[in-house]
């Protein structure tokens, strides 16, 4: 596999974790329907607190802009909140130095901040993701918390 290559199935991995401990979260919150709702019923509904464990072992931190989320095998992901100008409102979206503190869990793999940006621009071409700002966030391609 060439580094390009491992680069994107890196990306990949880090997708695939992110939507399904996003997916676990979201299912043993319910009714939370989105990390957006999730931030307002920390915040300003103050229906939950800003650190818990879901039931399924999911442990989730509201920070900034976003949340960090754990499964309980480790796998950790991180989003923020970011405007998409496409779209016209706030996505789940993540940048290469989320990725790399994904991947710095998994394993030392040597990959640099823009050996991970590159991949994600060229995924975005190829649709397994959205660019979101040019060149620095990401987001999946059906944008988490769009209306099924």
């Amino acid at each position: 596999m060439t580094r390009d290559a491992s680069s994107a199935a890196a990306v990949r991995r880090f997708a695939a974790d992110f939507r399904d401990v996003r997916g676990r979260l979201l299912a043993d919150l319910r009714p939370i329907a989105d990390i957006a709702d999730l931030l307002a019923a920390v915040r300003s509904r103050r229906e939950l607190p800003r650190e818990g464990l879901t039931r399924s072992g999911i442990e989730y931190t509201v920070h900034g802009a976003g949340c960090r989320m754990i499964s309980s095998d480790g796998r950790e992901v991180d989003v923020d909140l970011v405007t998409d100008p496409a779209l016209g409102r706030k996505v789940e979206a993540f940048d290469a130095w989320r990725i790399r503190r994904f991947l710095d869990e998994a394993a030392d793999d040597g990959y640099s901040h823009e050996d991970i940006t590159q991949a994600c621009i060229d995924l975005a071409r190829e649709g397994h993701l959205r660019e979101v700002v040019e060149g620095r966030w990401f987001a999946l391609p059906d944008a988490p918390g769009d209306p099924a």
